[in-house]
């Protein structure tokens, strides 16, 4: 199970390659490049926030990561690693429209950079999915989308030990140990009723199980 593991801290090594990746996608737009680094600034700090012990820069990267060990599969490359940027742009423990408002975010900011309206839709259309973890179009690319932004499920019992954890910490500022306790578990029996957790083959083969366990286990702990 070791493919699946967020990313050591953020360091100015890492910086640097997120930097290139972020480049790398608006320059193929032809984004000046006084506005892409503008954007770049304003995105990281907003993932940079003491609050995100999960939601923040590492888990773009091992998002990006994802999608780049699988672009062969995928049709619109690009748009995903937008998306992966902003998906958790909005991320605010005591809202319930994260990834709406992240949608926006990516609207505005995107539209600002000059990036055609089609991909600004296929973007807008992969952080809404990713709200209740559903692709009611059956779409190849949100198939894939959805695969890697909870991909950490599936992880070694320490991977997923920390982002459970992680989760925890993003919450103990506003909710009380018990309280949590009971919406957490609410969401992760959720995922248990699914027919499957996983969308593609690759990683319903390769993590589904896996995925339960890591689940069940976490459930047991809050009991």
């Amino acid at each position: 199970m070791g493919e699946i593991k967020e990313p050591e801290m953020m360091n100015g090594e890492s910086e640097n390659e997120n930097k290139k990746e972020w480049f790398s996608v608006f320059d193929k737009f032809s984004v000046e490049k006084r506005k892409s680094e503008e954007a770049f600034d304003k995105i990281s700090k907003d993932y940079g926030s003491e609050n995100r012990f999960f939601h923040n820069i590492k888990h773009v990267e091992t998002l990006l990561k994802f999608f780049n060990q699988r672009k062969d599969s995928i049709r619109d490359y690009d748009s995903m690693r937008l998306a992966a940027w902003f998906h958790d742009a909005v991320y605010d423990t005591e809202a319930a429209n994260n990834e709406e408002q992240s949608a926006i975010y990516a609207r505005r900011m995107l539209k600002e950079l000059g990036i055609p309206e089609d991909v600004v839709v296929k973007v807008e259309k992969l952080i809404l999915a990713t709200f209740k973890h559903e692709n009611a179009d059956n779409d190849n690319d949100c198939s894939i989308f959805l695969d890697g932004d909870l991909s950490i499920l599936g992880g070694d019992d320490a991977v997923y030990d920390a982002y459970a954890k992680s989760i925890w910490q993003e919450y103990s500022r506003i909710a009380s140990r018990e309280y949590y306790k009971q919406r957490r578990k609410q969401v992760l029996e959720n995922f248990l009723k699914r027919e499957r957790i996983y969308f593609t083959n690759e990683m319903f083969k390769k993590f589904e199980d896996k995925a339960r366990k890591n689940i069940e286990r976490e459930i047991k702990s809050l009991e």
